[in-house]
């Protein structure tokens, strides 16, 4: 099902302050169950983006681990 670049659903706010994505635009955005999302207050308004990690930055976090682990590049190849 495809949702149009503009779409709204009425959601209900939950006890303690949880909402539920409707499935149509969770799937339309490719959200999973445990991704994070970017709330943004904009006058009377909240705005959810996808906190998505920009390759650069996954990069970054792949060195950091693989050097606290000493592990290389080529450990991780050889034992795809």
């Amino acid at each position: 099902m495809e949702i149009p670049e503009f779409a709204f659903a009425v959601i209900r706010l939950r006890a303690r302050g949880q909402v539920t994505l409707p499935t149509a635009l969770c799937d339309a955005l490719h959200l999973q169950s445990g991704d994070s999302l970017r709330a943004v207050k904009i006058a009377n308004a909240i705005v959810l983006t996808p906190l998505r990690m920009d390759q650069e930055m996954l990069r970054m976090q792949m060195r950091k681990v693989m050097e606290g682990h000493d592990v290389t590049a080529e450990d991780l190849l050889r034992d795809l």
